[in-house]
């Protein structure tokens, strides 16, 4: 299952959002970093660990073949036991724009035969080069604002633009970071007209962790949140498996003649 996140202008902490999820995912999952500004993961989180792979390599890669079959090599984990993996995004923006997104979308749709599950941070939705593909390919769009009344102004016009586009036919929903300043998740949906998977609190000890490298310490997989980012994870899952389930065409109803020719058989 393939869950993009993108942000409005000024959204905050996209790429943390995106990472804590990533961290806190119920299954498998590959974090794919697509922002067309760059990655910022391995500046971070893995205190400027030089990757030797990664989507441009990827892409590259691509062009003698199938992405599907050189994405693997491609990817670094994030966890000590490997269930959360991450493909480091663009070292070069410039680059954003020799990128296939098509291709690359459906090859992140089909990870292992949807066994593994992509959370791909796409960036701001109006930067040149936006990877609208993969959003229009994602069984979910997530749009991160934050809760002031300028955020939640620039995530309505966001949210319009999504639809006026049809880039997102999966389900549409909205991560609230920072929830409370000053307004909350039920006044946030009631503007957006979309339903809010969840909400992130600003806790700037954990954020520093995922955004800058901080030392992790020993209670920070305990740390406010990660805790959230996992009730949020495991909703989004769930919502997004059952918007998908409902767009599922109904099975073919079986013709009469076999099921009497069946009947006839067990006699």
């Amino acid at each position: 299952m393939l869950i993009a996140l993108c942000s409005a202008k000024g959204a905050p902490g996209v790429t943390t959002s995106a990472l804590a999820l990533a961290l806190s995912w119920p299954r498998p999952v590959v974090l794919a970093e697509l922002d067309p500004a760059g990655g910022d993961v391995l500046a971070g989180y893995g205190r400027g660990e030089i990757s030797a792979g990664g989507l441009a390599d990827l892409e590259l890669a691509a062009r003698r073949g199938g992405p599907a079959r050189h994405l693997d090599s491609q990817l670094l984990r994030l966890d000590s036991e490997g269930r959360a993996r991450l493909l480091p995004g663009l070292a070069d923006p410039a680059s954003a724009r020799h990128v296939d997104w098509d291709r690359l979308a459906a090859a992140l749709a089909a990870v292992e035969d949807g066994a593994i599950d992509v959370v791909a941070d796409c960036g701001r939705l109006r930067a040149e080069h936006f990877p609208a593909a993969v959003a229009h390919r994602a069984a979910a769009v997530v749009l991160a604002t934050g809760s002031s009344l300028r955020a939640v102004r620039a995530a309505t016009r966001a949210i319009a633009e999504l639809r006026e586009r049809e880039t997102c036919p999966g389900m549409l929903g909205t991560l609230v970071i920072g929830p409370g300043e000053p307004y909350g998740e039920r006044e946030i949906g009631e503007a957006l007209g979309v339903p809010v998977v969840g909400s992130l609190p600003r806790d700037q000890k954990a954020a520093a962790v995922l955004s800058d490298g901080a030392p992790a310490g020993r209670l920070f997989a305990q740390s406010a949140l990660l805790r959230a980012a996992r009730t949020v994870a495991t909703r989004l899952v769930e919502s997004a498996a059952a918007h998908e389930s409902r767009l599922m065409p109904p099975p073919a109803p079986v013709p009469a003649s076999v099921t009497t020719v069946g009947a006839s058989r067990v006699r």
